[in-house]
């Protein structure tokens, strides 16, 4: 596999870039206002019991975990700039 990303000169892979949009629509989301639906409904909690056996994996959780690889913080959504940079959004605008 990474002689043919060497040979098509494929920088990322393909979840790479699936984690680097997740990030940057999750940041999108948190700097919306708390009356809107789509961040209604990344803070909502369903209520009731939850099933036996391991807990399953949710987006939310691996978002989680990918702002820890990146080293990125609560809050720092709010300042845009910085959020897309460390998410790897190298574009700068000047």
């Amino acid at each position: 596999m990474i002689y043919i990303r060497g040979k098509m000169d494929a920088q990322d892979m393909i979840l790479d870039d699936i984690t680097r949009k997740q990030l940057i629509w999750y940041g999108h989301v948190e700097r919306m206002d708390s009356t809107r639906l789509p961040k209604i409904l990344i803070h909502w909690k369903p209520e009731g019991s939850k099933k036996r056996g391991r807990p399953r994996r949710t987006w939310k959780g691996g978002i989680y975990t990918a702002m820890n690889e990146r080293d990125l913080r609560m809050g720092e959504w709010n300042n845009r700039r910085q959020w897309n940079m460390k998410v790897g959004r190298r574009r700068q605008t000047f």
